[in-house]
């Protein structure tokens, strides 16, 4: 995409260029510090605007000094000054990362629509990375919540997709979205038909609720939650189990077989529609389960990919996140910090091919296709 400020941007003095640079950082940084709220909160389904910032293990909520970006961290060594928990470097990387990604947006695009667009879906992008990496999950609000804030600024500002229609604007995003979402759907149901099921166990009873369409497993550690339809796609996909304890609506489940499938809830000879069935609280050992190659989380990621860039930037994130992916899971293994058929999150690489593409996507395609033809 042609950018006009490129010239004049480059044309400012360098001080000049380095204080708005620096400007723009600090902006970024305090971002960060409300991507950090986010990450911690949405998983858990809290509100990210109440309460106010406050520590995660005590409760006591932070004085304004106690609560600058970055600075904050770095002087308090990394520990709540009121019980001295330490406070998760995770804190000073989000912040450094959208500070630094800013910054460097600003100096590719300056004051441009551009770069506003591209900073909100870089900001969004680092909340999901940061939540899969803790949680495995995706959360919708940067998936769809991405895909239709997409579509909208694409139709909005049809530049964004290399046009001056805002139709075909529009068209593009939504063409990109369904490649993307199609694509890395067929790669999901694909791997599951070529991996099929594993029998996970654990090491202590966990705790698989099943209520109003939504499956929830707790071990304990990091409670995983998704609509049955996002675990279970196919007909063929199924969570089976010998149920330790527990109970569905009256019955109890100590010793009986549970079966769940996209369609229906089976216990003890006992079947019920999926979206009618009473609660279910079991406790297992051993749970039965598809052996899936990405969530559905993944998906929507990509959905929004496609959404805000178009259908190349689909391809271009899907390959780099493939190999990046493979390059991390095997040295991951080979440190042994990994075993193989480990769960690994994939959204992180999908996120880094997308930002690969803002900086330098097109340009290498085009590099690409000048040496093919």
């Amino acid at each position: 995409m042609a950018n006009p400020i490129a010239a004049p941007l480059a044309e400012l003095p360098a001080g000049v260029c380095a204080f708005w640079s620096a400007v723009v950082f600090v902006f970024g940084a305090v971002v960060g510090s409300f991507l950090n709220v986010c990450i911690h909160r949405l998983p858990r389904e809290q509100s990210i605007i109440r309460p106010a910032s406050h520590c995660p293990h005590c409760g006591q909520k932070l004085r304004w000094y106690q609560n600058i970006p970055l600075l904050s961290w770095l002087a308090l060594r990394a520990r709540c000054a009121f019980c001295g928990k330490p406070i998760s470097a995770r804190y000073f990387i989000v912040e450094l990362l959208n500070a630094t990604l800013w910054a460097l947006l600003w100096l590719k695009f300056g004051w441009s629509v551009e770069f506003f667009v591209y900073a909100v879906l870089v900001s969004l992008f680092l909340i999901g990375m940061f939540v899969d990496f803790e949680h495995y999950i995706l959360p919708d609000e940067v998936t769809l919540g991405g895909a239709v804030l997409g579509l909208v600024l694409s139709g909005v500002w049809p530049q964004l997709q290399n046009t001056a229609s805002w139709t075909e604007g529009l068209w593009r995003s939504l063409v990109g979205l369904t490649i993307g979402g199609g694509l890395l759907f067929f790669v999901r149901w694909f791997g599951g038909l070529l991996f099929g099921r594993k029998v996970q166990k654990f090491e202590k009873d966990v705790t698989l609720t099943l209520d109003k369409g939504r499956i929830r497993l707790d071990d304990g550690e990091s409670p995983e939650e998704e609509n049955v339809s996002d675990v279970l796609v196919s007909r063929r996909d199924r969570l089976e189990f010998q149920a330790t304890g527990g109970a569905v609506g009256d019955q109890k489940l100590e010793g009986l077989t549970v079966r769940i499938t996209s369609r229906e809830l089976s216990v003890g000879g006992k079947t019920w529609a999926i979206n009618e069935a009473p609660r279910l609280e079991a406790t297992a050992r051993a749970i039965e389960m598809p052996r899936e190659a990405m969530g559905m989380g993944d998906v929507k990621l990509m959905m929004a990919i496609g959404a805000f860039c178009g259908w190349l930037a689909v391809l271009f994130s899907l390959v780099v996140s493939s190999v990046l992916g493979a390059l991390v899971g095997i040295l991951l293994i080979v440190v042994r910090l990994r075993q193989w058929g480990g769960h690994i999150p994939y959204g992180p690489y999908i996120i880094v091919g997308a930002f690969l593409w803002i900086f330098f996507g097109p340009d290498i395609v085009r590099w690409y296709f000048d040496r093919l033809f």
